[in-house]
């Protein structure tokens, strides 16, 4: 049980911190362009979408054929989750090229779908 000044007891806080992870600033950065780079593929697709453009993916198709419009967010939102997990047990250099990977095919994914869009 916690102690009398209301702390969690050491062995819950032992717990606590495996889970914790430094960020360097370099992985500061590539999250928040591959968070940028996210809402910006979900906005550009549904916007595609709008104006009869097909998706591409086969795996989106199946998410927006499941679940709407709303598929496709669903399927960002997994696929960060997979990469969050992902990045938290991989060590520094590895977890950096996995998110070094993923933010340069998200900001590709996001250049083709505005030039897919501006050529209408």
């Amino acid at each position: 049980m916690g102690s009398e000044s209301g702390s969690p007891p050491d062995d819950s806080r032992d717990a606590l911190e495996r889970f914790e992870r430094e960020l360097p600033e370099s992985h500061a950065v590539l999250w928040t362009v591959i968070i940028v780079a996210a809402a910006f593929d979900v906005v550009t697709t549904l916007a595609g979408l709008s104006v009869g453009f097909e998706e591409g993916n086969r795996v989106a198709r199946a998410f927006l054929t499941t679940y709407g419009d709303a598929g496709i967010g669903l399927l960002k939102f997994a696929a960060l989750v997979v990469l969050v997990v992902t990045w938290h047990y991989l060590p520094d250099r590895p977890a950096e090229l996995v998110l070094t990977g993923f933010a340069v095919i998200s900001v590709l994914t996001v250049a083709l779908n505005a030039l897919t869009l501006l050529s209408l």
